[in-house]
């Protein structure tokens, strides 16, 4: 059972968060077939970030311990102030919301679930921020991390969260997972310079050994330096760990 799984219960309760009707298997589901949002509904969970809980639909990964340290600097920094923020990987849209609380001048979340795009865009409502929050859904064959995107269109923070090993996923809830050959690392990475705006940063959140050694020898091929914000070592940790470790990359100057 993947480490991130596994801890949903544990991570919930070592952050203080309330999970109310959320069982041992509710990732497990199978996905509803009414449109009405609130049949999806599998938990609504407290977070520090806002007064109201968000709430999970069925099949959307959830783990907050992932972007502990990301949500951190969103939170007590300017880094999304005023700035046009993408983000990878949307899931239920907490990191989102949270650009978008902080002030943000507007946020694009994508996701290749199906319902974590419906509930994204439903935590949005829910919270006030619908109007500063674009949801947009990726397709499946064709899943780079930046196929939704117009032509030309740039942001000056894009942030991910992204699926951290490398295996092949099978079912849709597996996409938050699974990055076979680190597909979307690379992709997020290759045409990174070509979608950050002058000055613009890129802020990725991973728990695996082999996804940051991945990341750090990509990084300068495609012409790109990184910081890792994190003072555990990886070779004291296991090849998947919580809490997740930040990565600030951006261009490099030629």
């Amino acid at each position: 059972m993947s480490l991130r799984r596994f801890h949903f219960a544990g991570c919930c309760a070592a952050a203080g968060l309330l999970v109310v009707g959320a069982g041992a298997a509710w990732f497990m589901r199978p996905a509803a077939t009414t449109v009405d949002p609130e049949s999806r509904v599998v938990a609504r969970v407290n977070v520090l970030d806002f007064e109201e809980p968000l709430v999970l639909f069925d099949t959307v990964f959830w783990e907050p311990d992932d972007t502990n340290s990301l949500r951190d600097v969103i939170r007590a920094t300017p880094a999304v102030k005023g700035k046009d923020v993408l983000e990878i990987g949307a899931g239920s849209g907490l990191i989102s919301l949270c650009c978008a609380k902080a002030g943000a001048n507007r946020v694009v979340a994508t996701d290749i679930n199906p319902h974590a795009v419906a509930n994204a865009r439903y935590n949005a409502e829910r919270l006030g921020l619908a109007d500063r929050v674009e949801v947009r859904q990726v397709a499946k064959f064709d899943p780079g991390a930046y196929s939704v995107l117009k032509p030309g269109e740039k942001f000056d923070v894009i942030i991910s969260n992204p699926p951290w090993e490398d295996r092949r996923p099978t079912t849709i809830d597996r996409y938050a997972m699974d990055d076979e050959g680190f597909s979307l690392l690379r992709s997020i990475l290759k045409d990174l310079k070509t979608r950050l705006n002058p000055g613009g940063r890129a802020f990725l959140a991973y728990g695996c050994v082999s996804a940051v050694k991945t990341l750090k020898r990509l990084a300068p091929e495609y012409g790109l330096a990184y910081q890792v914000y994190d003072n555990r070592k990886l070779s004291d940790l296991d090849e998947v760990f919580l809490p997740g470790m930040l990565v600030i990359v951006w261009p490099r100057d030629p």
